[in-house]
């Protein structure tokens, strides 16, 4: 489970600008200190902020495939993991409307410090660790996608 994100790290965070920080995770040239659980929930909001849901998930999907070979560990991406993060992140934000990366971490803080359990509500565990999650998107498996994002949609009314 990642830490708790307080407001020292979420500032710490903020070293680089949102541009600069993501010309070089798209280079793949960003210091990995910078690419903790914190620097794929920024990168993911700035992809799906500069492009509809679609073309964020290819592109950022690319991007953090080739920042972890960069890394010698292509094996850390998990395709469901990040699908179903970036609908979640997207559904929140069509009713948010947040201007900035920033505010939208502080509205939804379950996304930075509990993103397991907000998988867990969808996903067995099992589902999960299995190699087909971890290669290609697999649907939700105790709850459909469509709950998935109307309770994302519900959270964030409510936020």
């Amino acid at each position: 489970m990642p830490p708790t994100m307080t407001t020292d790290a979420l500032s710490r965070h903020q070293i680089l600008s949102d541009r600069d920080f993501l010309d070089q995770f798209e280079r793949a040239e960003l210091d990995k200190s910078l690419f903790n659980h914190t620097g794929h929930l920024r990168a993911a909001f700035l992809f799906l902020q500069r492009e509809p849901m679609l073309l964020a998930q290819r592109h950022y999907t690319a991007a953090l495939k080739r920042y972890a070979e960069s890394l010698g560990a292509p094996e850390k991406f998990h395709a469901t993991i990040t699908y179903a993060i970036l609908a979640i992140m997207s559904a929140r934000q069509g009713v948010q409307r947040c201007a900035s990366w920033r505010e939208f971490i502080q509205r939804n803080p379950d996304l930075a410090n509990h993103a397991d359990q907000l998988l867990n509500q969808y996903y067995h565990l099992k589902t999960l660790q299995s190699d087909e999650a971890k290669k290609s998107f697999v649907l939700p498996d105790k709850a459909t996608l469509a709950k998935m994002i109307s309770a994302s949609n519900e959270a964030s009314a409510v936020s």
